[in-house]
């Protein structure tokens, strides 16, 4: 990846994850975090051909198919019914 690329995901994760937790945009940002972890799942499988858990049980990608599904639960119930967003009229999409 380029090294422009590489610090916009830097930047996205983080900020997407904040959105996650806060409620804010939840359900778009669930979105953004899925496409990036399966990118993710993607390199490690074809790229650098791990497999799911590897020796240690951490450097496979089963962590970050968690992710993925994690996210998509996210996106298909919404921030919850505490999520701050929906203080602010930003909880759904």
């Amino acid at each position: 990846m380029s090294k422009g690329f590489t610090i916009f995901l830097g930047f996205a994760k983080p900020a997407g994850s904040l959105r996650v937790i806060f409620g804010i945009l939840a359900q778009l940002a669930a979105v953004g975090l899925t496409l990036i972890m399966l990118a993710a799942v993607r390199k490690k499988i074809f790229v650098w051909r791990t497999g799911f858990w590897r020796r240690s049980g951490t450097n496979g990608w089963s962590y970050d198919a968690m992710l993925v599904v994690m996210s998509l639960v996210i996106v298909t119930t919404g921030g919850g019914s505490i999520a701050l967003g929906k203080y602010f009229g930003l909880a759904a999409l």
